[in-house]
């Protein structure tokens, strides 16, 4: 599979990260084992960077294919339908961001091709945050919140990432949470049920 891509650290500092994936993507109608060998295929090129993204980011998705074949072919893919598979592609610890729940914006275009059926993704927001991905590790507390840092943070920042957590897990509603968040960190937290099937690495607050 020939690809383009950008993953070296000057991009992810810059807030801009791009690569082509070479094939026609699948839809999230196909049979389970299609959709499992494509986020595959995916992670086989995410997993070459070294770092990954741990917060907010905007994803923007061009599909290139022939304008021919799309409109004359009765079994083309929704535009819907092409997302989900490629979004679960750049997920994980082998990915290129650690969860889609911190994407707040994706945006999918058409583009008409004479060349074999292929993908663009643009990844950016103005202030990317990542690590690399060998450093990662989660803090997870009793109630499954998780924050995503490094060691030498927490080694760095013990106090700190523990404040973080103390006032993060006293909101209860949307007062709460405009009352603190001046104190709260950049980084979100993450669920641990969006994370835990994703071969990352987690150590208990209560472990600080």
């Amino acid at each position: 599979m020939k690809l383009t891509q950008s993953f070296n650290e000057e991009h992810f500092y810059k807030g801009v990260v791009d690569f082509t994936v070479r094939e026609k993507p699948v839809s999230s109608q196909n049979k389970n084992q299609a959709k499992v060998n494509f986020k595959n295929r995916i992670r086989k090129i995410t997993s070459t960077s070294e770092f990954i993204i741990t917060n907010t980011c905007w994803v923007h998705i061009d599909y290139y294919c022939s304008n021919f074949h799309r409109l004359k072919n009765p079994g083309v893919y929704d535009m819907d339908n092409i997302i989900k598979p490629i979004i679960d592609g750049l997920t994980g610890a082998k990915g290129i961001i650690i969860d889609d729940v911190l994407f707040d914006r994706v945006s999918v275009n058409w583009i008409d091709t004479g060349l074999n059926d292929h993908f663009e993704i643009n990844i950016e927001y103005p202030n990317l945050l990542y690590v690399k991905k060998e450093d990662l590790i989660f803090v997870k507390s009793e109630n499954g919140w998780c924050f995503p840092t490094t060691i030498q943070e927490i080694k760095d920042r013990t106090e700190s990432i523990k404040l973080y957590f103390d006032y993060w897990e006293k909101v209860q509603c949307e007062d709460d949470y405009y009352n603190v968040i001046k104190s709260l960190p950049i980084q979100n937290f993450v669920y641990f049920s969006k994370v835990k099937d994703k071969e990352f690495n987690f150590i208990d607050l209560s472990a600080l």
